[in-house]
């Protein structure tokens, strides 16, 4: 009862929270009518979640009634918001309620068309340079006007969204794209998660935690990178490991995040196929060959570049790197005068080395015991923590997708226990 109960009312109480921030159409003025809609949809939802004889003889529709509650609401709320935002940055300027990853992508996209090397041209004379930045309480240059620090995959993919918003709206916004692969991550949890009470609340709290959804409507591409990550490990629980495999190596093309996972995603393949190693030998190289499509051209077009931009800038091994910032181990030793400049190289390999890397060891010690979805997630999220903390930067959106991990791998552990 309880999970039938809680999906409804985490989706009340995090669902007024967008609305009374963000505006939910893109028109002028409140949209009072759609509040009302709104308010109707959550009333109910309350009440045939709590007391479920009053649908009678349709009791047995009772989830499929909650579904169609849940998605009204998720299209009114993050939807609504997002595209809203979306038609007003259109209206007004580049620089409008977006992150500067958006605008980034988006100048990356145009040099591409044009035939230019995106990890290779600087950002200068962009909407990213109008994009405003601090470092320490002060207005400082934009590292991201040097590097372009996203992997293949987050580039390309928005292209499906450039040719048919162009036409179709007369503006593209690389939320299009993020949007989309929102839709696509919670489709896919609807699958993964057995327990479809769980699923709802899974669903809920991915698309409405106030840890995610302020940095979702901005843009930034935690959601985009998860969503292929879900997919994959939604493949695994279908057996489509080679399936699983090509997604996998989507979202390592879509963001660096992602790639801590290998370890104990190629450890639980191994373990469900110790009998057949040749599955795991195939998805290897079906989720390399992709990598390969994808990254070789680049490699091709400028080696040098690429690498710089998209593995030394995040480590401080080049002159224009990513500063130290956040609240993690970093800002720490700066304030404590160790490190001197957010600028300068500063070898946080040693504190990984020494720290994370046994912590690694545990968590694959501790899946090698009990090979389960859940402990590929929670191992994923623990090591991920320990790692980020230690590194160069441990910034805000961080621990918001720290936050998406924990909730699903621990979801995904009452799905497996029928708790």
């Amino acid at each position: 009862m309880l999970p039938q109960v809680l999906d409804a009312i985490l989706l009340f109480a995090f669902s007024i929270p967008v609305v009374m921030k963000y505006r939910i159409l893109p028109i002028e003025g409140t949209p009072y009518w759609l509040f009302g809609v709104l308010f109707i949809v959550l009333a109910l939802h309350c009440f045939v979640s709590l007391y479920p004889g009053v649908l009678g003889k349709f009791k047995n529709s009772l989830g499929s009634i909650k579904m169609f509650f849940l998605i009204v609401t998720l299209t009114i709320t993050l939807g609504g918001v997002t595209v809203t935002a979306m038609f007003d940055r259109a209206k007004t300027a580049p620089v409008y309620g977006v992150h500067d990853i958006i605008l980034q992508q988006e100048a990356a996209m145009r040099y591409l068309i044009v035939g230019k090397n995106p990890y290779k041209e600087t950002y200068f004379g962009t909407a990213v340079e109008d994009w405003h930045y601090g470092e320490l309480g002060k207005d400082a240059i934009n590292p991201a006007l040097y590097h372009f620090v996203m992997p293949p995959w987050y580039l390309l993919f928005p292209f499906a969204f450039y040719y048919t918003g162009i036409p179709l709206l007369g503006f593209f916004d690389g939320r299009m794209a993020l949007l989309f692969t929102m839709a696509l991550l919670l489709v896919a949890l609807w699958y993964w998660f057995r327990d479809k009470a769980i699923a709802r609340i899974a669903i809920v709290l991915t698309a409405l935690s106030p840890a995610v959804v302020d940095y979702f409507v901005e843009g930034r591409s935690d959601v985009f990178a998860l969503a292929w990550l879900m997919v994959a490990m939604l493949l695994v629980r279908y057996k489509k490991y080679v399936w699983s495999g090509v997604f996998l190596a989507l979202s390592f093309m879509s963001k660096q995040t992602t790639w801590f996972i290998l370890p104990f995603y190629a450890l639980f393949l191994w373990s469900k196929n110790i009998k057949n190693t040749g599955v795991f030998w195939r998805t290897a190289v079906a989720g390399a060959g992709v990598v390969l499509f994808l990254v070789a051209p680049f490699l091709l077009w400028d080696a040098r570049a690429f690498i710089d931009s998209v593995l030394l800038y995040l480590t401080g091994s080049t002159p224009t790197s990513y500063p130290v910032s956040g609240y993690g181990l970093g800002m720490m030793l700066y304030e404590f005068g160790v490190i001197r400049d957010i600028h300068a190289y500063y070898p946080f390999i040693m504190w990984q080395l020494v720290i994370a890397l046994p912590f690694l060891i545990v968590m694959l010690r501790f899946l090698w015991k009990k090979p389960t979805e859940s402990g590929v997630m929670i191992s994923y999220a623990m090591f991920l923590f320990v790692y980020w903390y230690l590194s160069r930067y441990f910034n805000n959106s961080h621990l918001g997708y720290l936050s998406m991990l924990f909730v699903l791998g621990g979801l995904k552990v009452a799905d497996e226990t029928n708790i």
